[in-house]
Parts: structure tokens; C-alpha cells; sequence
């Protein structure tokens, strides 16, 4: 009985393999027989534009220029105003932040602190005053466990610089430079924060003007730094770019008083290494971490924007292929005080 059993298993087997085997040759056989030449398939154009109209992926920049946008232009969303006696009104309008004039001091301070980097960053902001005579944007802003404040126009209107290194104030230190600032023109300021320097670029560039100068001679001197960033410039348009930033031109010049060329200068170089950073004592200190503020003055202030850098910041030292603002005409750089 078992040897009967085992016969036929085997014998089914024996079937079911050449079975498979039939089948297999059957599949192979199918499929040469339908087979088509490559070529007729089609799975490849000749055509070399056949793809031109398509466009790239996007293709996120990790070392974009823009950064984040820290101020919406719609309301004070991640802001607040800051708690100064006798502030005034602070309002948004057309994608703006207006700081009106307050009995001292007028701010806002960034509520939402988790963005906020210590060191290794860029912040960059244009501001303008409307009237006053004090500083109209300052910014305070962290130095890695500590905080700093860059003052432009204070003091009566002309000092610019950082508060407060090794107890000195922006009046008073290395940074101290002395600046015009017109009224209602825009100006764009590039803060940068390392832990061994402070940097601040400024745009438009202020230019003196040497003695003897005419309209013709500070067009030419134009065209001639306009050369140097890669842009060629006819006589007439390097003086319409001028006289769109310099309304008075032809009152300045023979009063040899300052005028602006378009493009980005640098106005503070602070090398911070083993020196004490940190605010000016008083009602400043509510500005921190980061905040904006004015004194007595009614500043404008938009398009606030944060950049992290990696920790060799030096990657990023590109200011001078930066564009320069079409909105905000860009400072040869800047003498520091002296004491003669």
C-alpha cells in the first residue's frame, strides 16, 4: 500500500515539473515572438528641445541672501510695543512700522525669542527718519550671552555707532563714525554678529565732497565706482541715479555738503575678542533681546530680516557683489573718529 503511494506522488511530480517547464518555454516563446525593435518603441526623442520648455525643480538655497522675515508689514505679530514712560504712538501702515515721537524713548521688542540667534547671524532693516533730531532706529540686538544697541543718529542727530563696548558708549568708542541722515530718504543697514566682531554696512554710501567739485566731476567719480561693482554707466545715467538720491544736488555740491552714492559701504569693522559688550545702562535694557526704538524722533522702519551664518562667517564676507538696493540708493567707507 505505501510503495502504491508513493508510485503515484512521485509520478505527480514528475508532471507537475515538466508542466512548469512546458510553461515557461511557452511564456519565453510569447514574448520573442511579440518583441519590437528599440528604436520602434519610441522611449527616446531626437528632438533636442524637446525638454527646453521645461523648468528646473526649485531647489531650496540654504545660503539665501533673503533670510526670515521678521516684521509681517501687517500688524505686530512676534512684537510688542516696549514698556517706556512717556512712549508715543506706535502704529503699522503700508507694510511699515512707524515709531512716533514719544516723550524720551518709543520701541517695539521682538516677543518671539526662540528665532533669535546669539551670535553668527546678519540682521538687516531700512529705516528712515521723519523728523526729529535724535537717533530714529536704533537697534538692540545679542552678543552672545550679553546684548549691544547700534545707535544711528544720536546725539543730536549725527552719531552712529555701537553701545556699549568696555563701558563706552557709541559716542565715545572705536565704532563712533559721524553720519548726515536726511529726512524721509530710506536708508538699509546689514548688522553682523560673530563672536569676534561686529560689523554694520549701511546704503546708500555717503560721499565728500572735495573742493572745487562740480556736477560734471561727482558724476564722473560715480561712474567710476559704479565701474568697480561691474556696472557701466553713460554720464546721464549715472546722474540721474544721483539726482534721484540727491534732490538738491546743485545746492550740495558748491556747499560741499553730503551727498550719497548708491550702493553698500561698510561703517563699523568692531573686533570684540576678550572686550566687555553690552547695553547702555537704563530704559534701553527693555529693548532686549531684540528690539527697535527712537528718541524723541519719529522713525520708519521695514522689510526686517534675520540670516543665520555658519560658524565661519568669513564664507559669507560677500557684501561687495551685493546689489545694491533699487529702493534705497547705497556709503566710500566711512572715516572713524579721531581726536585731532
Amino acid at each position: 500500500m505505501k510503495n502504491g503511494i508513493f508510485f503515484w506522488a512521485m509520478a505527480a511530480a514528475l508532471l507537475s515539473g515538466v508542466g512548469c517547464e512546458r510553461f515557461h518555454q511557452f511564456q519565453t516563446n510569447e514574448r520573442e515572438k511579440n518583441a519590437r525593435p528599440y528604436d520602434d518603441l519610441k522611449l527616446a526623442s531626437e528632438n533636442p528641445n524637446l525638454l527646453s520648455g521645461l523648468r528646473p525643480p526649485k531647489i531650496k538655497d540654504l545660503n539665501s541672501t533673503a533670510g526670515k522675515n521678521l516684521f509681517n508689514g501687517r500688524d505686530l505679530t512676534g512684537w510688542k510695543e516696549t514698556d517706556y514712560a512717556g512712549r508715543g504712538k506706535v502704529e503699522v501702515k503700508g507694510g511699515e512700522l512707524h515709531i512716533h515721537n514719544g516723550l524720551v524713548i518709543t520701541g517695539v521688542t521682538l516677543t518671539n525669542v526662540t528665532v533669535m540667534p546669539k551670535t553668527n547671524y546678519e540682521l538687516s532693516y531700512e529705516a528712515k527718519k521723519v523728523n526729529g533730531s535724535d537717533f530714529f532706529a536704533l537697534l538692540t540686538f545679542p552678543v552672545g550671552d550679553s546684548h549691544a544697541s547700534f545707535v544711528n543718529g544720536g546725539w543730536g542727530g549725527a552719531v552712529t555707532g555701537i553701545s556699549s563696548i568696555n563701558s563706552m558708549d557709541a559716542s565715545e568708542n572705536d565704532t563712533t563714525v559721524y553720519l548726515k541722515y536726511n529726512p524721509n530718504q530710506w536708508y538699509r543697514y546689514r548688522l553682523r554678529v560673530t563672536p569676534d566682531n561686529i560689523s554694520v554696512w549701511m546704503d546708500p554710501k555717503e560721499h565728500l565732497i572735495p573742493l572745487n567739485a562740480t556736477v560734471a566731476s561727482i558724476v564722473k567719480a560715480y561712474q567710476a565706482d559704479a565701474n568697480q561693482t561691474g556696472r557701466s554707466l553713460t554720464a546721464k545715467q549715472a546722474e540721474a541715479e544721483l539726482r534721484k538720491i540727491n534732490p538738491e544736488l546743485d545746492k550740495n555740491i558748491p556747499a560741499r555738503d553730503t551727498i550719497y552714492f548708491p550702493g553698500e559701504a561698510q561703517i563699523i569693522d568692531e573686533k570684540i575678542k576678550d572686550k566687555v559688550i553690552s547695553i547702555r545702562p537704563g530704559e534701553i535694557e527693555l529693548s532686549a533681546p531684540l528690539g527697535f526704538a527712537t528718541f524723541q524722533s519719529y522713525g520708519v522702519i521695514r522689510n526686517v530680516r534675520l540670516r543665520k551664518l555658519p560658524t565661519s562667517a568669513k564664507a559669507y564676507d560677500d557684501n561687495k557683489t551685493k546689489p545694491a538696493n533699487p529702493d534705497v540708493p547705497p556709503l566710500p567707507d566711512i572715516p572713524k573718529k579721531t581726536d585731532d
